[in-house]
């Protein structure tokens, strides 16, 4: 069975961010080896590429030390994280799917509402090969659901969320999105709708 794993475009943020609070004396190297497996361990001291696969489990290992030293954590602190990735991958222009969410701005239509978050969608995608996507549309909230999500650790819903408000606000919108796990294989992340869009 296959690992289920993350891009090195987004490991490489989790193992600086670590690597920074060892070599500066935040935390030592004997206590974050008995906290991370050898796995994660073994990542602080390699070269990360951004178009290699990596176990979910060691990315979600190094987001918890960092929430839990840096973040005390707090939930803002994991989107305020959420945010910069999307700022970092939206300058390094490696994503159609970010260029496009820039590009389009906002929608004037349900319709295009959802044709336009399906195809950000598949932004993630292309940063965690586990995951599957649905968008559906209520009468006064969308939600993009994902599905096989139980490698999917609790952190990474307040950084999505980050995320996907950082791509709100690149669009010139000032919606927020919201995310629960839905039962131990489904997160579900929500946006109330603009009154335009209410049916």
């Amino acid at each position: 069975m296959r690992t289920p794993s993350v891009k090195g475009s987004l490991m490489v943020g989790a193992v600086v961010t670590v690597r920074r609070l060892r070599d500066r004396g935040t935390v030592s190297a004997e206590a974050l080896a008995a906290r991370l497996s050898k796995e994660a361990t073994l990542l602080l001291d390699q070269k990360i590429e951004i178009a290699r696969w990596y176990p979910i489990s060691a990315f979600c290992e190094l987001i918890d030390v960092d929430w839990e030293i840096t973040g005390q954590r707090a939930p803002a602190y994991l989107e305020r994280q959420g945010a910069t990735t999307a700022d970092r991958l939206f300058d390094a222009k490696i994503y159609q799917q970010l260029e496009f969410a820039e590009r389009s701005g906002k929608v004037d239509t349900r319709e295009r509402l959802v044709r336009q978050s399906k195809l950000i969608t598949t932004i993630t995608g292309t940063l965690y090969d586990f995951l599957t996507f649905g968008v559906r549309l209520g009468s006064d909230e969308l939600e993009v659901v994902y599905g096989n999500a139980s490698p999917f650790g609790e952190t990474l819903i307040h950084t999505t969320v980050g995320f996907m408000n950082q791509i709100n606000q690149r669009q010139g919108s000032s919606r927020r999105w919201r995310g629960r796990r839905e039962g131990a294989d489904q997160v579900v992340f929500t946006m109330d709708l603009p009154e335009r869009f209410s049916s």
